[in-house]
């Protein structure tokens, strides 16, 4: 048994906390070897690919510096940023009842259409037994007649 401490993890990182990762710098390198090999297309194609990743890790980031922006104290805040978080409040407030009645009326429509195709489904499945069923109907009446 060991008497020591293996740390798998990066120094100074927090718990929940993501670094950027590399890998745009890494797929512009990759690029440029496949463009000396003579594959353009496949070059220009990981190239899209890095360029969408640092969007998306560019996206990301933006989003957690808004979390933290918002989290901010009221008191530190300057009148500006606090006057435009109120009336981005207000608008929200505004807005949602808004939204919420068309996002139900949509959810009526299709409730309607749903039922109406379980309707139709079901007559044509009791037709079809029936068309199925007719010498056995008819047998069955003769007996009683």
């Amino acid at each position: 048994m060991s008497d020591y401490l293996i740390h798998y993890g990066v120094l100074g990182m927090k718990w929940g906390v993501h670094r950027r990762r590399r890998a745009a710098s890494v797929n512009e390198r990759d690029a440029k070897e496949l463009e000396k090999a003579g594959f353009k297309k496949e070059a220009d194609a990981l190239r899209l690919l890095a360029k969408k990743q640092r969007t998306k890790a560019d996206e990301v980031e933006a989003r957690i510096n808004k979390k933290k922006e918002m989290k901010k104290n009221v008191k530190s805040m300057s009148d500006a940023e606090l006057r435009s978080r109120l009336n981005r409040l207000q608008m929200e407030r505004q807005y949602s009842p808004l939204s919420k009645s068309n996002v139900n009326k949509g959810k009526e429509y299709a409730q309607k259409i749903f039922k109406a195709g379980t309707t139709v489904a079901t007559v044509t499945t009791t037709a079809l037994t029936i068309y199925n069923n007719v010498d056995k109907i008819k047998a069955i009446l003769e007996k009683k007649g």
